[in-house]
Parts: structure tokens; C-alpha cells; sequence
């Protein structure tokens, strides 16, 4: 019998493109910013939205990419592989670091955009007996104001983001760590997220099941995930569980 309901974050519970996109098309702006004129026409800011797995023409987000499965150090990673020699260390730089925690609180904090109605299945589930825990490449503390905005972050615990000790996604220590304080066997788990990182750390914890959250089952993250267990909203995961004879 499922005890425990694992979730990611971004493009599950809040809608990625709505709450993130402004701060990285902000972020990508001041990247540019502190890169040397003479290097401003052969690094684009469509170049660095590329390096993350976001189409500026189309918009198209790459579900594998670094702005759907990765971490802001990742992304800075991969911002930095394109810096000319002697530009500034994105990961070093505490100026560059101070105003990319501006630009994040002043652009999502208080603008948190949910992935349609959250709040009506997450409390059904817990109201069923279901332990929710909450496991994203965010950081922690953005991961609960981002919940306690939406009302729902008393419905999570713990909440384990990627600084939170643990390691990020797919490996799977974060989610092992989430079952060990419900007290529950992996066996006994499901891991509910949208990205190959999700599916990853999944696969690498042996849990029972995972559920992708994707507008299509063309746009899951992997071939191996089941098209049947691929829904478009939280809203339809309560009957999901229903239909399996794990919720009454």
C-alpha cells in the first residue's frame, strides 16, 4: 500500500514558465551586462536561453534542459562555459551572486504562479492519510515561501531542497531522505514530477512508481515512463490513485 507521495516543485506544483521564466530571461540580461563590450555580440542572450534548454524564438522549453531539471548553480555553469577568458566567475563573484538573489526575490517571491488548482488535490491527499514530502533543485527556503505563498507548505514534510544536504536530482539521496522521515519503504512510495531528473532520482531510489506531470505523454521525460501514468494537472492525480485501488 502507498504511504508516501513525493513531489517536485517547478512545472508540478507551480507553473514553471509562469513563475521563472521572468527571472531567467532578468538573470540572462544581467549576465550579459557584466561580460566585456567587445564579447557582447559573440555571446546573445539567445545563446545563453539555449545553454539552459529554452528556444527564445519558440518559446519551447526543453524538458531535459537546465531551466526544467536543473539547479541556478548548474545554470551558472553552463552560463560560464560561454564566458570569453577573463570574464567574471559566475559562481565566485558576490557581487553577481547578490544581484541574482535580488533579481529572484523581487521577481518570483510574492509572484508565485501555481500549476492550476494545487490546493484542492494536495489537501484530499492528506486528508486521506497520504505523507506528502516536497523535493526540488530549487533551494529550501525559496521551495517554502514559494508553498507558504500558494497556503499549502504546512501539507509538506519535510521539504528538501537542493541545498538541503542531501544532493540534488536524479541522485537519489533526497528522496531517501524524505521517506526516512515519513518512516516508509521506498516500496511504498511514489515520486510525482515532470522532469528526467524527477524520473532519475525515481529509478534511483526504487520507488514503487513515478507519475509524470506533462500536458501530453509526447512530452514525457523518458520512453520509460508509462504513458499511463502521465496526467496533465495535480487535479487528476487523486483519481489516478483511485483507479490503481490505492485511494478511496
Amino acid at each position: 500500500m502507498i504511504q508516501s507521495l513525493v513531489f517536485d516543485k517547478d512545472g508540478v506544483i507551480l507553473d514553471l514558465v509562469g513563475t521563472w521564466f521572468p527571472v531567467v530571461e532578468e538573470l540572462v540580461d544581467y549576465t550579459l551586462s557584466r561580460m566585456p563590450a567587445v564579447s557582447r555580440d559573440t555571446v546573445t542572450r539567445t545563446d545563453l536561453l539555449a545553454a539552459v534548454g529554452v528556444e527564445e524564438a519558440t518559446g519551447h522549453i526543453d524538458p531535459m534542459g537546465l531551466f526544467a531539471m536543473g539547479s541556478f548553480t548548474d545554470i551558472r555553469a553552463a552560463w560560464q562555459r560561454l564566458m570569453p577568458p577573463g570574464a567574471v566567475d559566475l559562481q565566485t563573484d558576490e557581487e553577481y551572486h547578490a544581484e541574482s538573489r535580488r533579481l529572484v526575490r523581487e521577481l518570483a517571491h510574492g509572484n508565485t504562479v501555481p500549476k492550476g488548482d494545487v490546493v484542492t488535490p494536495l489537501t484530499a491527499l492528506a486528508d486521506s492519510g497520504f505523507q506528502l514530502a516536497l523535493l526540488t533543485n530549487d533551494s529550501e527556503d525559496s521551495a517554502r515561501q514559494s508553498l507558504d505563498e500558494l497556503g499549502i507548505g504546512s501539507l509538506f514534510n519535510p521539504i528538501v531542497g537542493a541545498d538541503s544536504g542531501h544532493g540534488g536530482k536524479p541522485e537519489p539521496h533526497g528522496l531517501l531522505h524524505c521517506l526516512s522521515v515519513h518512516g516508509t519503504d521506498p516500496s511504498r512510495a511514489l515520486m510525482i514530477g515532470d522532469t528526467g531528473a524527477d524520473f532519475g532520482a525515481a529509478v534511483n531510489a526504487r520507488v514503487a512508481d513515478f507519475i509524470c506531470i506533462a500536458d501530453d505523454p509526447q512530452y514525457r521525460p523518458h520512453q520509460d515512463v508509462k504513458v499511463e501514468n502521465v496526467i496533465a494537472r495535480l487535479t487528476d492525480l487523486p483519481d489516478l490513485l483511485v483507479r490503481r485501488g490505492v485511494m478511496r
